[in-house]
């Protein structure tokens, strides 16, 4: 099944399967440097779903999501590359201006995963996992609230840095409406020259912005969901262990709220036409071949 949008592609089962055994050795290397530095970070939205209900990958799935105070965070960005830099890179638009998207890809070099929505990205995108920043939300709503519409603003204009064609889960006029202001956008920041980069830096400095601040919620910004995404800290800590795939991950201690607040009776499985992945359009293995088949 593939979906008119671009949202769902579904996957031969063995390819699905070897792409999630990689993407799980990336995890148990991910957190071997956590554990070695003390670093704290919790499985996030879909992939926290997959530890509570299925103990593993959501059966279509084909992605991991972490997420780090902002602290730890900074943390492993210093110290990956000395413990395991031979096998793995990391990709943001600080890194590389081209890519124009707010989600830090931990990557393994040699390997190719280029989703359909990027295939125009000209950055060098690898099977990973994707690792996110939690930074402090203000007590003052009003201050929430103007953070919270500030950093979806940036987060949509890095995206259309690179597409004039998201997806736009919309229908009719409204979509069409949608559709024409996107590529609108997209031209424009081409003509004067706003790069992913620039509006990265707009993003983590808006995002930041109350972290000396003494606060009772962090939030992932960079989320698609950010405003149900926050966390108390009662709820976030202390960290809990839980079984995914063999091995044990952290979880929020109050993960049950936390998944509610995302997606309701997260319990459930969706119907098939609910159902999103990130519909590989190049997949590489390193091997040189592409594993995908239109």
């Amino acid at each position: 099944m593939k979906k008119e949008d671009g949202s769902y592609r579904e996957y031969d089962p063995q390819v699905l399967r070897r792409l999630q055994l990689v993407q799980l050795d990336i995890l148990k290397d991910f957190i071997a440097v956590c554990k070695k530095y003390d670093l704290d970070y919790i499985m996030l939205g879909g992939t926290g779903i997959g530890v509570v209900r299925h103990q593993g990958f959501i059966p279509w799935d084909d992605d991991i999501d972490v997420a780090m105070p902002r602290k730890d965070y900074d943390r492993f960005m210093e110290v990956y590359e000395k413990e395991i830099g031979d096998k793995y890179k990391v990709l943001t638009p600080l890194k590389d201006k081209n890519y124009a998207c707010n989600v830090t890809h931990f990557q393994k070099k040699g390997t190719k995963f280029v989703p359909y929505i990027s295939r125009r990205l000209k950055c060098d995108l690898c099977i990973d996992i994707d690792i996110f920043p939690m930074d402090n939300m203000p007590e003052d709503k009003r201050k929430r609230n103007s953070q919270l519409r500030k950093t979806w603003f940036l987060n949509k204009l890095i995206f259309l840095c690179g597409t004039p064609d998201p997806i736009i889960p919309l229908k009719g006029f409204q979509k069409f409406a949608a559709t024409y202001i996107c590529k609108a956008t997209h031209y424009a920041l081409k003509l004067f020259h706003v790069s992913p980069r620039f509006l990265y830096k707009c993003l983590v400095r808006e995002c930041t912005r109350y972290n000396k601040e003494e606060s009772r919620y962090m939030n992932a910004f960079e989320v698609t969901m950010s405003d149900r995404a926050y966390l108390s800290k009662e709820e976030m800590y202390p960290l809990r262990e839980m079984p995914f795939e063999g091995i044990m991950v952290s979880m929020p201690n109050q993960y049950d709220v936390y998944l509610k607040r995302l997606f309701g009776d997260y319990m459930q499985m969706p119907p098939e036409d609910k159902r999103v992945n990130h519909c590989p359009y190049i997949l590489d293995f390193g091997d040189g071949i592409n594993a995908v088949k239109e």
